[in-house]
C-alpha cells in the first residue's frame, strides 16, 4: 500500500511543478527543457454577462445570391438624374406624379406619351432614337403593353422588346409592368423575362379603381400606382436604385411632355 502512495507521489511532483511554472511569472527552465506559458483565454461575452456578437449570416441560396443588391451597386444613386420616361396612355396618368417625385428629389425628366403604341411600334420606328438623343437620359422608365394584353400571336414581340432595350444601350432602366384589369395573355411574363430581375415592376397586385373606360386608372389610383413603383425603384431590390423620395406635397410640377398620336393605319 505504501508503494503505491510513493509511486503516485512521484507521478504528482512532476505535474505540480509543470502546472506552477506554467502560471507562475517565474521563467526558469531546468537545463534542456523548453517550456510554454499556458493561453488562458479571456471569458466569452456570455459569461461576462456582455451582450453575444452577431452570427453571421446565413449563406445564401442561389436564387437569392442572383437578386441584385444596392451594396452591390455602392448603395443608391443619390446623384441628380436625367430621366426619360416613355411609353403609352399609361404613362399619361402616371407622369403626374412622377413629375412631383423629380422634383422633390432634383431629377429633370422628360416624358413621352404615344397613345395606342405597342412594342412593335416602339421598335420598328426611330422615335426612340429621336427622344433618347433628344433628352440624353441618365436613367429610363418604360410603360408600354396595355395594348398588347391581350395578344394571342407573341412570335415577334420578344425581338421587338429586347430592340426596344438595345437601344437604351448602358443606360439604367426600369420597365412598369401593364396594371392588368384582366388576366393577360403574356405580355407581363413575357417582359419581365426579357427584362430581367431588378428591372420590372409587376403591377398585376395593384388593386387600381379604374375611370370609364374601365381599364386606364383614375388619376387618383395613378397617383398611388406612383407611390408603389416609386418606393420600388429606391429599393435594394432594384438594379440601380435611385433618389425617389416622396413628396412632401401633391402639387403639381411641369416638365417636358410630348404627346403622340395613334398611327392609323
Amino acid at each position: 500500500m505504501k508503494s503505491y502512495a510513493k509511486l503516485i507521489a512521484i507521478l504528482l511532483l512532476p505535474l505540480a511543478f509543470v502546472l506552477y511554472y506554467a502560471y507562475s511569472p517565474v521563467q526558469l527552465p531546468p537545463p534542456g527543457w523548453k517550456l510554454s506559458k499556458l493561453s488562458v483565454s479571456p471569458p466569452s461575452p456570455k459569461e461576462e454577462g456582455q451582450a453575444p456578437t452577431a452570427s453571421p449570416p446565413a449563406e445564401e441560396t442561389c436564387e437569392e445570391s442572383l437578386l441584385p443588391r444596392a451594396e452591390d451597386e455602392g448603395g443608391i444613386d443619390t446623384s441628380s438624374q436625367s430621366i426619360l420616361f416613355f411609353g403609352d396612355s399609361m404613362v399619361e396618368g402616371l407622369l403626374r406624379r412622377m413629375n412631383g417625385y423629380a422634383f422633390a428629389n432634383g431629377h429633370q425628366v422628360t416624358n413621352v406619351v404615344w397613345y395606342g403604341s405597342t412594342t412593335e411600334l416602339w421598335a420598328k420606328t426611330d422615335t426612340l432614337r429621336y427622344f433618347m438623343e433628344k433628352a440624353k437620359p441618365t436613367f429610363v422608365m418604360i410603360s408600354i403593353g396595355s395594348n398588347e394584353q391581350f395578344v394571342k400571336d407573341f412570335s415577334d414581340t420578344e425581338a421587338n422588346i429586347r430592340h426596344i432595350l438595345r437601344q437604351l444601350g448602358t443606360t439604367p432602366f426600369v420597365w412598369i409592368g401593364v396594371p392588368a384589369w384582366r388576366t393577360d395573355t403574356g405580355i407581363n411574363d413575357l417582359t419581365q423575362r426579357i427584362a430581367g430581375r431588378g428591372r420590372y415592376f409587376d403591377s398585376r397586385g395593384l388593386t387600381l379603381q379604374r375611370g370609364s373606360d374601365h381599364r386606364h386608372p383614375t388619376f387618383a389610383a395613378a397617383s398611388l400606382w406612383m407611390d408603389s413603383v416609386a418606393t420600388w425603384m429606391a429599393s435594394p431590390g432594384t438594379a440601380h436604385p435611385i433618389r425617389m423620395e416622396k413628396p412632401a406635397d401633391k402639387r403639381r410640377h411641369s416638365f417636358p411632355t410630348y404627346v403622340l398620336q395613334p398611327i392609323t393605319k
